[in-house]
């Protein structure tokens, strides 16, 4: 399951422990992600984010989002270091139809549209990928309630999905917990390809910014190997004043 942080970025923690539940609650659990993604709010959105990671990595990003003609627009463009400066990222995750992800390069002044694998490398040299980012299609994954779970004082429902085809997605396999009244994804563990645990998205701190609910600092752990990423939102602001023109693909290739 593609996995979205408040950006919306989400997810994932392993050691879960799951109460048995019955596998005919698939609407439930689909209707429970439906709405916590829906619960993401669609106002003009901007953050500073900053990207570090434990092999010494540091970089520095601003981030508008909006939710316009039913389609979450997300651009981030790298300020820090110098020799990244200047890459651009736009994101088009339609509610309906194909999504669109865009790169720009300063060094080839040049931007490209990504394809499907694409979007499964590293974000950034990162252990996120862009597949993190965006808005997963709900209709392309099958759901159950795995069970549930208190989790930092939340009692949360633990939501299994299956991409219906694999092949097309970054995990096998996703668990995570949500809680239920507030629609916030808690903790989850992702799989890859094998079946194999791969991954944890740890949600650090969710603070309330101008009424609602933003994931500020989240850490995603290759369980793997040991690295691990941390993305802290800085300067959050909702109903903010964005660029203009800033989600149209001209905005990629601008000059100054």
């Amino acid at each position: 399951m593609r996995l979205r942080n408040a950006i919306c970025f989400s997810v994932a923690i392993g050691s879960l422990v799951f109460i048995a539940a019955p596998e005919a609650r698939a609407d439930e659990a689909r209707e429970l992600v439906q709405k916590t993604f829906a619960a993401i709010p669609g106002a003009p959105f901007s953050a500073k984010i900053k990207l570090t990671t434990d092999r010494g990595l540091e970089r520095e990003m601003v981030m508008y989002r909006a939710r316009q003609d039913d389609v979450d627009k997300i651009y981030i463009e790298v300020t820090a270091p110098a020799d990244l400066k200047g890459t651009r990222f736009l994101m088009l995750d339609h509610l309906k139809g194909k999504d669109e992800q865009w790169i720009y390069s300063p060094a080839s002044k040049t931007s490209v549209q990504l394809d499907n694998e694409s979007r499964k490398q590293e974000f950034l040299g990162s252990d996120f990928i862009l597949s993190d980012i965006v808005r997963p299609d709900l209709d392309a994954f099958d759901y159950k309630v795995a069970g549930e779970e208190t989790l930092d004082g939340r009692v949360c429902s633990v939501i299994e999905s299956k991409p219906k085809n694999a092949a097309e997605e970054a995990y096998s396999k996703s668990v995570i917990a949500i809680d239920p009244k507030d629609h916030l994804i808690v903790r989850g563990l992702l799989f890859d390809a094998n079946s194999r645990p791969s991954k944890t998205l740890v949600i650090d701190r969710w603070e309330k910014k101008d009424g609602h609910w933003t994931p500020t600092v989240q850490r995603m752990v290759n369980v793997q190997n040991n690295h691990w990423s941390k993305i802290e939102l800085l300067d959050v602001k909702y109903n903010a004043v964005l660029p203009k023109n800033v989600f149209e693909k001209s905005y990629l290739t601008r000059t100054q």
